[in-house]
Order: C-alpha cells, then structure tokens, then sequence
C-alpha cells in the first residue's frame, strides 16, 4: 500500500486490516492494563507518529551481515511485505534472521512492526512508562525469565542544562519524545549539585524458532536527551544545552568501563583499532547500529537470538555502572568542609564529620538522608529484577548454567554482580551516613539539654541559699523588735550572715578543695621546673 504526503510534509500512513486490528486490540484489551501507554498512543499527532529511527539488521550465513535504516514507516512496511512474499519457483528459501532496532514508540512503527510479526502489543506497552514510576505490569509475574524475551532497567546521566531563567528553573522536566521519561535537574544552590539523571529501559523481544533456523526480533532503544526538554505541567518546550555554563561547579570524570576482554591484541595491525569496542555512550541506537554495521556475527550465534544483541546488553551495564559510581562519589563528596574540601577518600568517608555540612540539623539533609536510603533500596531491587529477566544467577545461586548451551554468559553474569556489588556499597554508606547523622543530632540536642539544665541548676542554688534567710527572717519578724528599724534589727544580719556562709561552704567545699589541689599542683610543678633549670645552668654560670 503506498502512502501519500499532506500539506505538513510528514506521510500519511494508511492503516490496512491488519494494523487496525492490531489498534483495536490495544485500545479495547491492552488498555485495563497500560492506560498511559493507550491513551498516549491514540493523542500522537501526525509528526509524532512518525518520530523516531529504525533500522534491520539481517544475519545470513556465508554473507556479511547487512545494516540498513527505514527514513519511515512506509519504507519498514514496504521492506516487512516485499521480504514476507514466497520465493520465486526454483530459487531456494533463504532463512530470515532479522533484528529490528526502534528507537522511541512512534505510532506508526508499532503497528507496521506488530501487525506483520504478530508482536504481543504487551511488549510495546511495558516499554512506555517511566522506569522510576510507580508501575506493576512492566513484566510478567508469571514469566519473570524467557528466553525470548527480556526488558532492563537503568539509569543514566547527562551532562548538560535546561537554558531557562533561575526563577523558572524546576526539579523534573520531561523528555521530548513519544516515551514516558523524566530528566531530574539538582538545585545548583542545594546541598547536592550534579549532572542531571534520567531512568530508560531496554527491551528485546524474539520470534519463536522457525523449522529452518529463521527468527524475528525487535529491540526497543530510548531516544537520547536532544536539544529540547518539556516544563512540567505546562509541557511547553524549553531549550537544553549539552554544555554547562560553569564548568567547574561539576567534576568532569570517566566513569565508563572498558567493553573490551581481548586476551591479546589480533595479529594484524590493521585490525587493533577496530578489535576495541568504543561506544559514545550518547544514543543507544547510533552504539548499537554502528557496531552491528562495523562487526560481523560469529556463525555459532546466528541461532540464538538473544546472542546477537550482546553489545547492545553490554552497554546497558557499562551505562549503569558509570550511573552508579557517579553516586558513590557524590557522596563521598557529600562533606563539604573547608579545610579538605576535594579530598575525601574511600578510607576517611566520614571521619570530618563534625566539620562538614551535616553537622547541624537541616530538614534539606534529612530528606536527602531519608530519600538516599530508600532510593538505594529500590535501586537494589530493580537490579536484582534484571538479573532476574535476563535469567541470571544470584550471588548466592549456582552459575552451573554458564558458560554452557542455552545458559547465560559470563561476562554477563560479572557484569551485573558488579553493578549489585557497588550498590550494595552504596547501600551501606548511606546508611553510615544515616546513623552518623541521627546519633550526631541526638549528641548535639543531649548537650543542649545538659547546658539547659546547668542553667536550671544555677538558679536552684540560689534559691536553695536563699531559703535560710527566708527562714530566719519569718522567725524574727514574729517579734516587732527584730523589724526594720527596731532596735535589735541587727540580730537578723548576724544570724543570716553565717548561715548564709556555712551553706555555701558546704555547697562549694569539693570544687574549693579540688581548686585548692590544682592550684597547688601547679606550683610544685612550676618549683620543680625552676630547681632544673638551675640545675642545667648552674655549671655553665661556674665556668
């Protein structure tokens, strides 16, 4: 079916039988399900529709495999029916092993590639909401691990800023694409100020084996954050640029792994430069299309689909471990103290405590404190659920499954253990981080309370020395010749004057004594420094 172009310059895509029933099946038995992803799907515009890239790589035997890129929808259903069509009568059948790339879910796509795969429209739908939302049907609690399909979760940062006045500046904006994704921006003026983070997923889903060996798969990429991000509520368009304006109010530095686990450099020196995998680590799509169009398939893994979308798998971890680490050392930098303000190591976290910002209380630094703690706890459980989708083991499970048919590899297996480690360390600085802070306050409110009640003690002396006179001054004012200006007014500053003393020496008797002591000790010390001193200078005086 051709397509036709409107006044507006995008194709108008023409929905047949198939794509409409594949629309029915998302609005009317998806949506209980998805609601945010139906509703979204149905409000896209004509230009929306058609935002985002695909490409196909096909895997044959004996040829190298090919790489090419739809510019639209009407070019993937022109591929998907031309290659769907019998072969001519006497040519052989040539086995179909095809990976289609998406990068966001544009309407269009999502139709032409499920109607003609016969794509669950599940797979599209736990693709769209944000990963750091509160959401359920993501997975398939009855399928947590199949080998034909698999959906990870992962942070990211970006190192840029949304160019908007302060004033208008706010915490979370949205990503400009056709996914649910969020970009969280720290306060600059805050107690934290870093670069801005975002949460994305990758998604992979494959066909069922053919008799011949043939398969189809789709992987499901994020967009990258482009040149404009939406204000949220007002969803208006803001501009983002890919460079700070201070640049040295956030350390710049690679966190990235290395991807390469060559053993020894290849025997050609041609080939040393091409043999490192080197991503950009900007777009998910650009990595995995260049490197599927720069490396040719090994032919042992061209029957399992989950085998050619390795690197694509690889870079994920090596995203979150640099998302991860970037975490570790904000807070090892969280101490902002003014005699080592940049020199804070793994072996002295927290030992300037008192010295460091959160050494008095703040509501900001109990919510960080409270939100870090709950985020990493979240944060372990969303890894442990990707190593659960991908069908690997725990640390404490046996990996008797690697490294043999059908079980996951190794490097796989390190990769994500790596990344649970560390946020298990992360983990448990948070938690230091926690305790050390409450039990600081509860000191630091003990010694306010113990000054208080100093303060308290001081006027319960006075009153407790006041009280005889009080005593002896009701006694003599029975008579009228102890009063005021009688003759015998004296007796009461006679009596009064002793009692008053005898008290106080009775009160203060220890701390006078232990002056006394001190005082006293000081002087032998001050003799004694005296006599050697005469001592070493008297020979010198005989000279």
């Amino acid at each position: 079916m051709d397509h036709l172009s409107n006044t507006s310059g995008w194709p108008v895509h023409f929905i047949d039988n198939n794509e409409r029933e594949y629309m029915s099946l998302i609005q009317n038995q998806i949506r209980p399900l998805f609601p945010n992803f139906a509703g979204a799907l149905s409000k896209q515009t004509l230009a929306e529709r058609e935002i985002g890239r695909c490409a196909v790589v096909e895997f044959n035997e004996g040829f190298n495999q090919r790489t090419s890129s739809f510019a639209n929808s009407a070019e993937l259903r022109h591929y998907l029916l031309a290659t769907s069509s019998s072969p001519a009568i006497g040519c052989q059948k040539q086995i179909k092993r095809r990976l289609f790339v998406l990068e966001d879910l544009p309407r269009n796509y999502i139709l032409t590639l499920g109607s003609q795969l016969r794509i669950p429209p599940s797979f599209f739908a736990g693709h769209y909401d944000d990963p750091a939302s509160s959401t359920f049907n993501h997975r398939n609690p009855f399928e947590r691990h199949t080998k034909s399909q698999f959906r990870v979760r992962y942070g990211d940062s970006h190192r840029a800023e949304v160019d908007i006045p302060p004033h208008k500046r706010n915490s979370m904006y949205a990503f400009n694409t056709n996914v649910c994704r969020y970009l969280h921006a720290y306060d600059p003026k805050g107690l934290l100020y870093d670069e801005m983070r975002s949460h994305h997923i990758l998604s992979f889903w494959s066909s069922p084996l053919g008799m011949d060996g043939s398969w189809d798969a789709v992987l499901l990429v994020d967009p990258p954050l482009r040149g404009h991000a939406k204000c949220l509520p007002s969803m208006q368009l803001v501009p983002v640029r890919h460079e700070l304006r201070d640049e040295n109010s956030i350390p710049k530095v690679c966190l990235y792994p290395e991807m390469n686990s060559l053993q020894e450099l290849p025997e050609e020196v041609s080939e040393w430069a091409s043999a490192y995998e080197c991503p950009q680590y900007i777009s998910v799509f650009d990595d995995a299309v260049n490197d599927f169009a720069s490396r040719n398939q090994d032919v042992c893994e061209m029957d399992n689909p989950m085998a050619v979308v390795k690197f694509p798998r690889k870079l994920v971890i090596g995203i979150m471990l640099a998302f991860v680490r970037r975490r570790y050392l904000n807070l090892l930098r969280i101490q902002k103290t003014h005699v080592k303000p940049n020199q804070t190591f793994r072996h002295n976290y927290l030992s300037s405590f008192s010295e460091g910002a959160l050494s008095s209380w703040h509501d900001e630094f109990f919510d960080f404190i409270v939100g870090s703690c709950a985020a990493m706890k979240e944060l372990i459980r969303e890894m442990e659920e990707n190593m659960v989708s991908l069908g690997l083991p725990m640390k404490n499970e046996s990996a008797r499954n690697s490294g043999v048919a059908g079980g996951p590899p190794q490097w796989e297996i390190d990769g994500w253990r790596s990344v649970l480690d560390l946020v298990h360390v992360l983990d448990g600085l948070t938690n230091a981080l926690a305790t050390g802070y409450l039990q600081y306050i509860s000191i630091q409110e003990a010694r306010i309370s113990n000054g208080n009640a100093q303060s308290l003690s001081k006027i319960t002396v006075l009153t407790m020395l006041f009280i005889p006179l009080s005593t002896v001054a009701s006694i003599f004012s029975m008579s009228g010749d102890f009063l005021p200006g009688n003759p015998k007014a004296w007796v009461f500053w006679v009596v009064s004057v002793p009692v008053l003393m005898m008290l106080a020496y009775l009160y203060w008797r220890q701390e006078l004594v232990e002056a006394l002591m001190r005082k006293r000790q000081s002087l032998l010390l001050l003799l004694e420094r005296r006599e050697r001193k005469a001592e070493f200078l008297g020979p010198d005086n005989e000279r």
